[in-house]
């Protein structure tokens, strides 16, 4: 599974979500703020960011940029990030960004210490966690099998064909052309189906899916080669036209399926 998104920020200026929905963007992971909780530190775009993806239909994602020098810190950026978010739904995980150079004066188990502290407060309040670093960072200055152990990475990795570690996220590159964005734009690979993972678990603002239920309303089929979404409506619905119903269950974004994925087929 590859979803295609974008990350975003007030750097992006006035954004056209119509048009960079149309152009194949199929999320957007939105800067929410950055630091401990100040007015002057939320992203001025981020309301208006949230709201135009929404407005198109784009699932969403946010990340906080991290200032933090101790879990303390961390706790309380967290708290403002909380804050921020507070009332709003998303169907992609909340990001912690730790990337900061004035980090680097801090050791490992500090900056590692730090993420935990974080996404673990952000976990509590019933959100999905997940940190973003380059492949340095992860490399260098954090014990990453401690983090991606327990949390879902979002790895910045560009210039390459296909990230060197397992990521839930890959942001590809800093230099994207997407319509209805001027100027370059971060581009992002999703390996996960993270609307359907985290409606289902109530998570994100979302209350915990029907589907949780001992008497559900689909059975599941696992994709065969050669499979598609028409196909499997015109076998198990009487009409390859009802292919949206399975699309709406599973929360797909894209009419491609893959091989060994688990669907949920209406009754």
């Amino acid at each position: 599974m590859e979803i295609k998104g974008i990350d975003v920020s007030k750097w992006q200026g006035n954004i056209n979500w119509n048009e960079v929905k149309k152009d194949g963007t199929e999320f957007a992971i939105i800067r929410e703020g950055w630091g401990k909780k100040s007015p002057t530190q939320i992203d001025k775009k981020f309301k208006e960011n949230y709201e135009g993806a929404k407005a198109v239909g784009l699932p969403v994602s946010c990340y906080h940029y991290s200032y933090a020098d101790s879990t303390d810190d961390a706790k309380r950026e967290a708290e403002f990030c909380l804050e921020n978010i507070r009332g709003m739904q998303f169907e992609y995980p909340v990001c912690f960004d730790i990337e900061d150079r004035t980090m680097l004066s801090l050791s490992n188990r500090q900056r590692t210490d730090i993420v935990k502290a974080f996404c673990s407060e952000i976990e509590n309040a019933g959100y999905y966690a997940m940190f973003y670093c380059s492949l340095n960072w992860l490399n260098n200055y954090l014990f990453k099998d401690e983090l991606i152990e327990k949390y879902d990475l979002w790895l910045a990795q560009w210039s390459v064909g296909s990230p060197s570690v397992s990521c839930g996220i890959w942001q590809k590159s800093d230099k994207g052309v997407i319509s209805g964005i001027s100027g370059n734009v971060d581009l992002d690979i999703a390996y996960k189906n993270y609307p359907e993972i985290i409606k289902n678990k109530g998570l994100n603002g979302f209350s915990k899916s029907s589907s949780s239920s001992s008497n559900p309303s689909y059975f599941t089929y696992t994709v065969k080669k050669g499979d598609t979404l028409w196909a499997i409506s015109e076998r198990y619905l009487g009409s390859g036209s009802k292919y949206k119903e399975i699309k709406s269950l599973n929360a797909l974004n894209s009419d491609t399926i893959y091989p060994n994925q688990i669907l949920k087929i209406p009754k």
